[in-house]
C-alpha cells in the first residue's frame, strides 16, 4: 500500500508521511468505511416504510456479522469480499438496466438535462461567480468516495496480487475506477433522471432513498426491498474492505493487529453509523477522504517519474511479446 510506496520509494526520511497516511487510514475505516455505508442502509430501509426498531435491528445484525468476519483476519475478509462484490454489483446493474430500458423514451431528455446543466452559460457563470469551489469540493469528494481514486486504499488490495509486472495490475486498478464510476454511477444517474420523480437538487441529505424512489417508479414498490438487500450486501463488502485497509495500516503503525479486538471495534463503528444524520456522515467522509489523499498524492507526484519509467518498460515488453 501507499505506506510502503512512500517509505521504499521516497526513502526513510519520508517515513513520517507514511505514518501519517496509516494514522488517517485507521480513522477513515470508522468514517467512510462504517458510518457512510450504514447510513445508506438506514435511509434506504426507512424509504420502504419499515419501523425504526426494524432498522436498528438490521444495523445490529450487520454489526455482529461485520465483527465476526473481521475477527477471521485478512484472508477471511478478502474471501468474503471476493464473493459478495461481483454478485451484488451484477444484480444492481441488472436492476438499473431494466429500469432504464423500460423508460428508454426519456433517455434523450436525461442526456439533454446532463449537458444543459454542464454547458449552459448561466450554469457556467453562476459556478464561476458563486459556486465553483463548492461544486469542485462536492464533485471531487463524491468521486473519491465512490471509487477511492487518489486515496491510495486500492493499492493495499492490489499490492497482494501476483502479476508479472506492476503496470499490469495498475491497469486493473484503472479499469476498476472506470467500471465503478462510468458504468454503475452513470446507470444510477440515468435511472433517477428517466424515472420522472422530483429531484431535490442541492440537498446534501438526498441519499440512497432517491435511488430507491427512482427504481420503484419504474419497476414497482417491490424493487425497494431488492435494493435494500443489495445495499446491505454492498455495505457489508465495503465495511469489510475498509476493515482490511485499516488493519494493514494498523499493522504498519503497531507491528501486529489483534483481529478479534479490531473486529469488535469495527462492529461498534457500525452501530455508531445508525444514529448519525446523512449530512453529518457526508461531512465526516469528506474530511477523512481528504486527510488520507494528501499524503498519498504527495507521494504520487514525487514518484511520477518512476511511474513513467515503469510504464515505458512494460510497453516495450508488451510490444516485444506481441511481435513474437
Amino acid at each position: 500500500g501507499p505506506m510502503y510506496i512512500i517509505r521504499k520509494g521516497l526513502g526513510e526520511r519520508w517515513a513520517w508521511l507514511a505514518w501519517l497516511y496509516c494514522f488517517f487510514g485507521v480513522i477513515a475505516a470508522f468514517g467512510v468505511g462504517n458510518a457512510a455505508q450504514v447510513n445508506a442502509v438506514v435511509t434506504s430501509l426507512q424509504s420502504t416504510g419499515v419501523s425504526r426498531g426494524f432498522v436498528i435491528g438490521m444495523g445490529c445484525i450487520l454489526a455482529v456479522v461485520t465483527a465476526w468476519m473481521i475477527m477471521g483476519g485478512a484472508k477471511a475478509i478478502t474471501a468474503s469480499a471476493e464473493t459478495l462484490v461481483p454478485v451484488v454489483s451484477g444484480a444492481y446493474i441488472l436492476l438499473c438496466l431494466v429500469a432504464v430500458i423500460l423508460d428508454w423514451n426519456r433517455l434523450g431528455g436525461a442526456f439533454g438535462a446532463i449537458f444543459r446543466g454542464a454547458l449552459d452559460p448561466g450554469a457556467v457563470t453562476g459556478g464561476a461567480v458563486g459556486g465553483m469551489m463548492t461544486t469542485l469540493r462536492l464533485g471531487v469528494s463524491r468521486g473519491a468516495f465512490t471509487n477511492e481514486a487518489g486515496m491510495g486504499t486500492a493499492a493495499i488490495a492490489h499490492g497482494g496480487a501476483e502479476v508479472d509486472h506492476p503496470v499490469r495490475q495498475g491497469l486493473m486498478g484503472i479499469m476498476e475506477v472506470f467500471l465503478d464510476t462510468m458504468v454503475i454511477c452513470t446507470l444510477t444517474a440515468l435511472v433517477i433522471l428517466t424515472s420522472g420523480i422530483s429531484i431535490p437538487y442541492g440537498r446534501n441529505q438526498a441519499g440512497a432513498e432517491l435511488t430507491a424512489a427512482a427504481l420503484a417508479a419504474g419497476l414497482g414498490t417491490w424493487v425497494k426491498a431488492a435494493l435494500c438487500g443489495c445495499l446491505v450486501l454492498f455495505a457489508l463488502a465495503t465495511i469489510l474492505g475498509w476493515g482490511f485497509y485499516a488493519g494493514r495500516c494498523a499493522e504498519y503503525l503497531f507491528g501486529r493487529v489483534n483481529w478479534k479486538v479490531f473486529g469488535v471495534l469495527q462492529g461498534c463503528g457500525v452501530l455508531l453509523g445508525l444514529f448519525l444524520g446523512t449530512g453529518t456522515v457526508w461531512t465526516l467522509a469528506e474530511m477523512v477522504n481528504g486527510l488520507m489523499a494528501i499524503p498519498n498524492l504527495i507521494a504520487v507526484l514525487m514518484l511520477s517519474g518512476e511511474v513513467r519509467r515503469l510504464t515505458g518498460q512494460w510497453q516495450m515488453c508488451y510490444n516485444r511479446s506481441h511481435r513474437t
